[in-house]
């Protein structure tokens, strides 16, 4: 057996090494060829330098030459060059020249001579003004390695910047605007600030009026060293100058506005009607106006007789566009032919589809085959939607979703053919405004919170009020998993959709309820008897909030000059606080204490679920990037309930989750379901907790074409936070316990640190832009719990050792789109 063994590793060094050696691109180029294989950078200053990592980043992209990329650990240059016979005109070999390959990076010493010039060029525009520098290229057989060796010597300081202009009110605006100017005293002499100074002082003249200046009325930026000679520091001078033709920039106000709701570029304007409303003149087709009037007059800011802001003009243009209605707005701008002070502006508006139908398709895989006979489950699910826009003519749009789908078991040897049947019905109703019909908003705003704040911000409220969206939404979900239980499911809520900012959005329901009636049948009432855990949380349950039901937070930051961008989810649900609240005061005056329930037998559930997800993203270049994600959630019962529902609790597994295990089949804690060691019962998997840590690393990869691929390694777990005798083990806890009450499970409960649990694999993704299809293949590398606890346990015993280890324990994960 182990000459076998060997004889198999011997053969597969040996077709390696083959396959190594014929991908040598060496044979393809000239005796006197190198292929530039490394760029690398190195200060060899004397002199302290400011944010050195920032500084190496943007110089590193000055290179004009890069070493070429690999596919699967080949140079892509070898496919570049063993295509280019004059034979080589097959099917395949123009696929790889198109899709694989890449035009060999020669090294060229004059591209390296104007690296080094852009590079020294670049730090003089940093400030570095008497930086220096050269290259060394160490030259190996047919490979080139070259090092740029910079030295930036002292950088200059600022030390007065003065603000000039003919036009006398400039001179004085600019000169009142001063302290907020980015380049300050002290500070480094970065001149690529300059352009950040002429947008901010733009943008000041713009929203007072001046709608004609632009950063093209700044000369060159002067800066004089000679005043501070032999001290480093210099004076700098920002001089405006006055429009051509003139001696001073015109201040303009707002003259007329005219708005086309049903704009067609085609039709005659002689044949709309002209109505005069609210100071805006609306030009119709008809006399029947398809949009309510005060509808788009809500969302303009330009009125007749003000000050021109441009602040104000990008609002207006911000809001008709989120009105949704629309497929094209567009605000033109002219002088007043009789009043030069004035500007008109002719806002058009082109209608979108009011009723629009969609179609949605999936395709699901679930792996289950086994010793148990079962077999694998193929599903498919229908999703139709209508949407109507401008429903009561206020830009009302109501979305409504029906889905059906099926699990089926197509092996024969199941219990049922059907597996899973799963209806749905889901329908909102947005308002494109914030409705504070209970007036609490309002109320929060009012309240007094420390010296000369609000408990509620005026700011946020403001924008609330200005950007808010309120939504009504219904919806109803019917889900049978066949021969073992089916459940009802209703909800209804009242809340708000709150885009702030173009990288940072609220969803905020206030009123929420929930209605969930299940049905079991025999083998799920067996189980249920075997857990009294999941009995408790099973059930009839109403969940009922009146005030506040959830809040999401969601930011998502843009990509950085590092290729870095950052995303944080918050979001808090809390069910029952009103009710739990009413109870506890009627049973504070009432003769006979009594617990409030629906119809005298349906508990009110009340509870707390708190979820984090920060995710940190980094692009290396066009062909790869990593991602991260660390996520933290918890859940809490309250008042009269005493386990979370069973739909609110936490879980980990699955295709978005820890790959290695299916969803709900890890955990919690170091508790070991035996329904987990049967990939035929992956959809009988119950397992959650009430307190979640994940976290998760993806190198992602481009391997040709529409094809990506991804490394990933996740971690983490979930837990209870008290202790569960029929799950013993489960428990989060810092130190070890050992418990001789255990029903079943562990008796040895392990600290948290070491029930971690890690998978790690390979995944395919498929990305046809307008959607991504991905294959995850998660292999299991370190349990929650140790393989034996016979004797002293090391940490070698969680591992994963791979005897008899097969395909059957990869776990294999479909989804749409990334997994984060």
């Amino acid at each position: 057996m182990h000459l076998l063994s060997l004889a198999k590793y011997a053969i597969t060094c040996i077709i390696c090494l083959q396959l190594l050696t014929s991908c040598n691109t060496a044979k393809y180029l000239e005796p006197d060829q190198q292929l530039l294989k490394g760029n690398d950078i190195k200060f060899i200053a004397t002199e302290k330098i400011n944010n050195k990592r920032t500084l190496r980043y943007e110089l590193s992209t000055l290179y004009k030459q890069q070493e070429n990329g690999k596919f699967f650990f080949i140079p892509r240059e070898w496919f570049y060059l063993a295509t280019q016979g004059p034979n080589d005109t097959t099917a395949l070999d123009r696929f790889q020249k198109r899709v694989i390959a890449e035009v060999p990076s020669i090294y060229d010493e004059g591209k390296a001579q104007t690296t080094l010039e852009a590079m020294i060029s670049y730090l003089q525009y940093k400030g570095y003004f008497l930086a220096d520098g050269y290259f060394e290229d160490e030259i190996r057989k047919h490979k080139a390695y070259v090092t740029y060796f910079l030295d930036p010597k002292q950088n200059y300081t600022i030390d007065s910047v003065f603000f000039n202009s003919p036009d006398s009110n400039i001179h004085h605006i600019v000169n009142g605007i001063s302290q907020s100017s980015n380049f300050k005293r002290g500070n480094s002499l970065d001149l690529g600030l300059y352009e950040k100074e002429k947008k901010r002082i733009s943008s000041y003249l713009r929203n007072i009026g001046y709608a004609n200046f632009y950063a093209e009325y700044f000369e060159r930026l002067e800066v004089d060293t000679m005043v501070h000679a032999g001290k480093n520091m210099a004076n700098i001078y920002i001089n405006i100058l006055p429009p051509y033709g003139d001696s001073s920039h015109q201040v303009f106000k707002i003259g007329r506005v005219d708005v086309f709701p049903d704009f067609d570029p085609v039709r005659p304007q002689e044949q709309l009607i002209d109505t005069l409303i609210e100071g805006y003149y609306f030009h119709n087709p008809s006399a029947s106006a398809r949009v309510k009037p005060m509808t788009i007059i809500r969302e303009i800011f330009l009125h007749s007789g003000d000050l021109f802001e441009q602040d104000n003009l990008d609002k207006s243009n911000l809001q008709l566009s989120t009105l949704g209605i629309y497929r094209f707005v567009r605000i033109r701008q002219e002088t007043d032919s009789l009043d030069a002070s004035k500007l008109n502006f002719r806002i058009e508006l082109t209608p979108n589809q009011k009723m629009e139908l969609g179609l949605d398709f999936e395709l699901n895989y679930t792996n289950r085959s086994s010793s148990s006979g079962t077999g694998n489950l193929i599903g498919v699910s229908l999703s139709p939607s209508l949407k109507n826009r401008n429903l009561f003519r206020g830009a009302e749009l109501l979305a409504t979703n029906i889905s059906a789908g099926v699990e089926m078991d197509p092996s024969g040897n199941a219990i049922s053919f059907w597996n899973t049947i799963d209806l749905g019905f889901q329908s909102a109703l947005y308002f494109p405004r914030f409705l504070d019909y209970f007036g609490i908003w309002k109320g929060l705003n009012k309240v007094p919170f420390g010296k000369n704040k609000r408990l509620l911000r005026t700011d946020f409220y403001n924008t609330l009020k200005e950007k808010g969206a309120t939504r009504i939404s219904g919806s109803y979900n019917f889900l049978q998993v066949v021969k073992w239980y089916r459940y009802n499911l209703f909800n209804a809520a009242y809340g708000y959709d709150f885009q702030r900012s173009p990288t940072s959005r609220y969803i905020i329901n206030h009123i929420g309820i929930d209605f969930l009636d299940p049905i079991t049948e025999p083998n799920f009432d067996s189980l249920l008897t075997r857990n009294p855990f999941l009995q408790r949380s099973w059930g009839q349950q109403v969940f009922v909030s009146l005030l506040f039901r959830d809040l999401n937070y969601v930011y998502n930051s843009r990509i950085n000059r590092f290729g870095e961008s950052n995303y944080v989810g918050l979001s808090l649900e809390l069910a029952g606080a009103e009710i739990w609240a009413a109870n506890a005061i009627y049973n504070e005056f009432a003769l006979k204490p009594t617990t409030f329930k629906l119809g005298n037998k349906i508990d009110f559930s009340q509870y707390a679920v708190f979820n984090a997800d920060f995710r940190y993203y980094r692009q290396f270049g066009p062909s790869r990037s990593i991602a991260t994600r660390f996520n933290i959630g918890f859940a809490v019962p309250f008042g009269l309930t005493s386990d979370v529902p069973y739909v609110k609790q936490l879980y980990v597994g699955g295709a978005n989750s820890i790959r290695g295990w299916a969803p709900r089949g890890l955990g919690p804690g170091g508790y070991l379901d035996p329904l987990s060691l049967d990939p035929g019962q992956r959809e009988l998997l119950y397992q959650t907790g009430n307190l979640k840590l994940e976290f998760n690393l993806e190198y992602r990869f481009n391997i040709f074409w529409l094809m990506k691929g991804a490394l990933f390694l996740d971690g983490g777990n979930v837990w209870t936070t008290s202790r569960d005798l029929n799950r013993c083990g489960s428990q989060f806890l810092f130190s070890s316990r050992t418990s001789d009450d255990c029903i079943t499970g562990d008796n040895v409960n392990d600290p948290f640190y070491k029930q971690i649990a890690l998978a790690t694999g390979f995944g395919l993704r498929f990305d046809f832009s307008y959607f991504i299809f991905r294959l995850d293949l998660g292999i299991k590398l370190r349990y929650p719990y140790p393989s034996s606890r016979e004797g002293s346990v090391s940490e070698w015993d969680y591992w994963e050792n791979f005897k008899g280890w097969g395909i059957r324990d990869i776990n294999p994960e479909i989804g749409l789109g990334y997994p984060f």
